[in-house]
């Protein structure tokens, strides 16, 4: 009986936060239908096909030293250093953050950590950590590739020479 009475409860305090907001979803369905982000095997040029896929203007992903392991950008050495020290002071003083965002003049910085890998992104707006970890998750995926695609070039050149 109290069960019923819950259920009943819970049906109608149900809100709408709970179902898929359906124009946000439509509106995404519809832009992601008329792109088509082909990979190739170029790796410098499935880095700007990510960058448009989720509309950022650079991402750097660095060593927790700030070495850089890939970067879409020219003038990232400064950036790396900086923004990757200012993560560690503030993951020293509130270890439980999963993300920091900073709003300079026209754009957001964002901070975040994964798989042990800096990943600073720079974008015209702030990316929720869904949306951030989605793009750490392929960044991550055309590394791995990228190294493979690699290590397979330089066996060949062995092979052969």
């Amino acid at each position: 009986m109290l069960k019923k009475f819950f259920k009943k409860i819970s049906l109608r305090t149900k809100s709408d936060e709970t179902s898929k907001p359906a124009a946000q979803v439509e509106f995404l369905m519809d832009f992601l239908s008329k792109h088509n982000y082909i990979f190739s095997n170029d790796f410098g040029e499935n880095l700007e096909i990510l960058k448009k896929k989720h509309l950022v203007d650079s991402f750097l992903v660095t060593n927790f030293d700030g070495s850089i392991i890939v970067s879409s950008s020219i003038d990232s050495n400064a950036n790396s250093i900086t923004c990757t020290a200012m993560l560690s002071y503030i993951k020293s003083e509130i270890p439980d953050s999963d993300a920091v965002l900073i709003k300079r003049e026209n754009n957001w910085l964002m901070l975040f950590t994964l798989d042990k890998k800096v990943f600073i992104v720079e974008a015209g707006s702030e990316l929720s950590s869904l949306e951030l970890k989605a793009l750490a998750f392929e960044l991550s995926g055309l590394l791995e590739e990228n190294k493979s695609f690699l290590k397979e070039k330089q066996l060949t050149r062995e092979k052969n020479g």
